[in-house]
């Protein structure tokens, strides 16, 4: 399990990388604790190699094995990817049309039906005043 231990600059939640995310282009990340969108070192940056670890001596066999304690568990890290920059950028384009259309739709209904609307509303009869569609 190869990685590197990076820590969010906003809030400083760690988190272990996995290789695969450390080559290759630059990449960005999302700090799942604090929302801090954040860029990963180069390869090249990261590639200083962990120190040797040394070999455990061996247990007594009458000693019962030492309990191993739960690693904490990170917060998970959000890769923000390009492909998913297009379906989000889509995603916004899809609701600002999906609003404009409510809109226009709405105008297009008062216009349609502002003789109703005067008669049943009374205070909207000087908008279409102003707008000289009374």
């Amino acid at each position: 399990m190869g990685g590197m231990r990076i820590a969010c600059p906003s809030c400083g939640a760690e988190y272990n990388v996995p290789d695969r995310l450390l080559s290759g282009a630059a990449r960005t990340l999302r700090c799942s604790r604090c929302g801090t969108d954040f860029a990963l070192p180069r390869a090249e940056a990261a590639a200083a190699p962990p120190p040797p670890a040394a070999a455990p001596e061996p247990a007594p066999e009458s000693a019962p094995p030492p309990p191993t304690a739960e690693p904490p568990v990170a917060p998970t890290v959000t890769e923000r990817t390009p492909v998913a920059q297009d379906q989000s950028d889509r995603a916004l384009l899809g609701a600002w049309a999906a609003s404009v259309l409510v809109v226009a739709g709405g105008a297009a209904a008062m216009l349609a039906f502002r003789a109703q609307l005067m008669a049943a509303w009374p205070p909207v009869t000087r908008l279409f005043a102003v707008l000289g569609l009374a």
